[in-house]
């Protein structure tokens, strides 16, 4: 997707252009206001402030913390269903299903220690590092976006989640309307961040930012997107709290690098020749 025609997009239904000019006059618009502006250095601040889902997330709560918020959530969306059974099997059946639910999300940590993990070759390998106490929870419901939350030193500091795009649904059927959708519901036009292999960017992103939260639309693919939400604070600090670096895949083992090398010089050279003729 360009990226021009991405923008002139945003600013079409940002400030109510779609209705009164052509997609052509939209984008010629959009290229002129974006050469007379200077670049967005960082992501755009928003009109309206960010929430999480539940409300009763915050950043910075322990995994216990979010475990017990996930079974406050999931008890009030069982309500209705139990509403609609008597006590007895149907009832049971219920109360076996939520306590699944809510042991099923426990159940899915994954810790980055050692060990590579399988997400290692999924969208959301770089969202995370090794050895520096992280790990990952992850809420997968049918017919729900898949949630996965992210703790460092067992402090909540993102949550990712990942949506199917459908005809009707609240973000549209493809990039272009979530990008939409979501700079209207934020007030202002996100900044767009098109894919940059050589610095491992492979999915155009668009970002905004309130006074504590930091959030990432995603592009996954033609029928999918994935939308981030970041603690400021901890963003800020990331740095200094994964202490411990990834190895460089394309390093040399010191091993094959000495034998590469050879052996060292002797380090001590031997004494100059005499040259002097004996008397």
């Amino acid at each position: 997707m360009k990226v021009n025609k991405l923008w002139a997009a945003l600013l079409a239904t940002t400030f109510g252009l779609a209705a009164t000019v052509t997609p052509m006059v939209v984008e010629a618009q959009a290229k002129k206001k974006a050469a007379a502006a200077p670049a967005m250095t960082g992501p755009a601040v928003t009109k309206k402030p960010i929430a999480l889902d539940p409300a009763s997330i915050k950043w910075g709560m322990t995994t216990k913390q979010v475990g017990e918020a996930i079974d406050k959530q999931l008890d009030e969306e069982y309500k209705p269903l139990y509403q609609k059974v008597s006590p007895g099997v149907k009832m049971r059946e219920l109360d076996a299903a939520l306590l699944e639910e809510k042991n099923s999300f426990r159940r899915s940590k994954i810790e980055f220690g050692k060990l590579p993990v399988a997400l290692d070759s999924t969208p959301l390998r770089g969202e995370y590092s090794y050895l520096n106490k992280e790990w990952i929870l992850t809420l997968s419901r049918k017919d729900k976006p898949t949630r996965h939350f992210f703790f460092i030193q067992d402090k909540l500091w993102k949550i990712i989640e990942e949506i199917k795009l459908a005809k009707g649904g609240p973000l549209g059927t493809n990039f272009q309307e979530s990008a939409v959708k979501l700079s209207t519901q934020y007030g202002t036009p996100g900044r767009i961040i098109p894919p940059n292999p050589d610095l491992g960017w492979f999915a155009t992103v668009i970002d905004w930012k309130d006074a504590t939260t930091h959030v990432r639309l995603i592009e996954r693919g033609e029928t999918a997107i994935a939308i981030a939400y970041e603690d400021n604070a901890t963003l800020q600090n990331i740095e200094s709290l994964r202490p411990n670096k990834p190895k460089q895949e394309d390093a040399i083992d010191p091993a094959v690098a000495a034998a590469i090398r050879g052996p060292d010089p002797d380090p001590t050279p031997p004494p100059p020749a005499d040259n002097k003729k004996k008397k």
